[in-house]
């Protein structure tokens, strides 16, 4: 409780310490202005993707970080699957994945992923409608993979390979 202390004597490395644990907290800054008030200005986790871990269905936000569980697949959310099971490598992995779905968010062929899937970090691939698949890569240079990939999509083929996009490929 910090009623009756001196707004002085309040430590507010704590306080931020303690609003940071919450797993929705994206971000906190805490500031105190005298002569009596403390400000606590939260930034939220928004999901940005989704992945079934460990038996339940988590939302993913921008960094990949799993904070909070759904109970059923939320509308409008990607499904990322990562198989990788080594806790840095998943971590690693899902934080790659989730900086494609924001490179893509808002792409006129964001409509066509189904899901994502990921082995590691750099073998991120996409699985579209129509039994079509973009080979990703890296999460690196995403915009221009992104230009490169609408530009390919008018190819009709089952497989486009953005991976290195200045030498793209496709096969029917």
């Amino acid at each position: 409780m910090l009623t009756g202390r001196p707004l002085t004597r309040i430590d507010t490395v704590e306080i931020e310490a303690r609003v940071a644990s919450m797993e929705r907290v994206q971000d906190v800054k805490v500031s105190r202005s005298l002569p009596h008030t403390i400000r606590i200005k939260v930034v939220e986790r928004v999901a940005v993707a989704y992945a079934r871990l460990g038996g339940e269905i988590h939302g993913l936000d921008q960094y990949g970080i799993a904070f909070r569980t759904f109970d059923a697949p939320p509308k409008g959310l990607l499904e990322v699957r990562v198989t990788t099971i080594d806790p840095r490598r998943r971590q690693q992995t899902l934080a790659a994945v989730a900086s494609v779905v924001k490179a893509i968010k808002g792409a006129p062929m964001r409509a066509d992923v189904k899901f994502i899937s990921a082995a590691t970090k750099d073998s991120i691939v996409l699985d579209l409608t129509k039994n079509r698949v973009v080979t990703w890569g890296s999460a690196g240079n995403a915009k221009r993979k992104l230009a490169v990939l609408n530009s390919l999509l008018k190819i009709s083929a089952k497989e486009y390979d953005v991976s290195a996009p200045d030498q793209p490929t496709t096969r029917k």
